[in-house]
């Protein structure tokens, strides 16, 4: 099994544009955690459809369950992810259902 660093985000207001909409960006929640993507399967992909999962993916991470839970997304690589669903598995892991943001961060 293979994993990677991965990052909790927060999103934090930053400002209003003219028009009075809120405008926020992501922040680092907490420290780099462990994550792994993990697959589908065939029982989820019968009851929720194979859209959802090609458009969704699940992350294993030792993240702790507060912060999971408070964080918006998560970062993994040069990609955000916005965190669907946390599940607590009761121990030392968190599996969290994401879904990909259409735009990819710019390496610094």
């Amino acid at each position: 099994m293979r994993y990677f660093p991965i990052i909790l985000l927060q999103s934090v207001f930053t400002d209003v544009d003219i028009l009075g909409n809120p405008i926020s960006s992501l922040q680092p929640l907490s420290a780099a955690c462990l994550g792994r993507w993990t697959e589908w399967t065939a029982e989820e992909i019968q009851l929720v459809g194979r859209d959802v999962t090609q458009a969704q993916r699940k992350i294993l991470t030792d993240a702790p369950l507060e912060a999971c839970k408070n964080a918006a997304a998560v970062r993994a690589g040069k990609e955000d992810y916005q965190i669907r669903t946390v599940k607590d598995l009761h121990g030392r892991w968190r599996l969290l259902y994401v879904e990909r943001w259409r735009q990819t961060r710019e390496s610094n």
